[in-house]
């Protein structure tokens, strides 16, 4: 695996790369790395010539500072991982190397009323700092395919905003949830959490599974309804569980029968995101 951090050498070299007719695939990471990242560079690697990946804690995404202050970063395990992990490139810059002086960031007003839904509410200005680095990365690796994770969905359909709009050439490739033996999401945030929140974080899934197997005309309002109540209660703080159209995000009024179910709570010092898509069970 080679290691980049400067934005000229890696430029450098994804021309050379290019000039060959190499397919390259792209998975953009803030570190922290899991079995979940590792799952997508394995799609990546069976869809793809050249994988690079990016480790860059992106600062302009965070709302809070301190959040972006105890943000995990064992690089070392990171690189040891991916070269375990068939990556063939990693991007590794420095917070100047990328941004430099200019903090501005692109605005994602634009890109419609889901923007400011759901995640969009609960971290004002989040998804600027997203599209902000992502364009700066695209422009550097130039891929031919990207790999996001569903446990982000929100932000995977900001990507595909952008790449519409932006990089056409570019296939957005939307990856499954890595989920732990309780079924709690994989996430690099889930180091914080203690033994006990590990387990309690398992009701997240167990909820939004009991929406699922409601998913009916009839029964999926009451469903939902008393999912609510389960993660409204101590030691959860609800931020917020809707069930919403897939692509714009609306919370449904009546049934439909392909949608998504997103939750996000506030368990101890730890924010936790999932996140279920909904079909009729025969």
């Amino acid at each position: 695996m080679i290691l980049f951090q400067s934005t000229s050498d890696l430029r450098s070299y994804i021309s050379e790369q290019k000039a060959k007719n190499l397919r390259i695939g792209f998975v953009p990471t803030m570190g922290a790395l899991h079995a979940g990242h590792l799952s997508l560079i394995k799609i990546a690697r069976q869809k793809c010539d050249l994988v690079v990946c990016s480790i860059f804690v992106n600062p302009t995404q965070f709302n809070v500072a301190s959040d972006l202050e105890t943000y995990p970063r064992p690089l070392s395990n990171d690189i040891r991982l991916l070269s375990e992990g068939f990556c063939d490139v990693l991007f590794n810059p420095s917070v100047d190397e990328v941004y430099g002086n200019d903090f501005t960031k692109d605005s994602s007003d634009d890109y419609g009323s889901f923007i400011h839904l759901l995640e969009g509410a609960s971290r004002p200005g989040h998804f600027d700092g997203v599209i902000t680095v992502v364009k700066k990365l695209f422009l550097l690796v130039q891929p031919d395919e990207v790999f996001f994770g569903q446990k982000d969905y929100q932000q995977c359909l900001v990507i595909q905003t952008l790449i519409e709009r932006n990089f056409p050439f570019i296939n957005f490739n939307l990856c499954p949830i890595a989920r732990e033996n309780n079924g709690l999401a994989m996430s690099s945030r889930n180091v914080r959490l203690s033994k006990e929140e590990f387990e309690l974080a398992s009701d997240l899934f167990k909820n939004l599974t009991h929406i699922l197997t409601n998913w009916k005309e009839n029964a999926w309002l009451d469903a939902l309804l008393e999912a609510r109540t389960f993660l409204s209660k101590k030691p959860f703080e609800l931020e917020y569980l809707e069930v919403c159209d897939q692509f714009t995000l609306e919370p449904l009024k009546a049934f439909k029968p392909n949608a998504i179910a997103l939750v996000a709570v506030q368990l101890g010092k730890t924010r936790l995101i999932d996140n279920l898509l909904l079909k009729p069970t025969l």
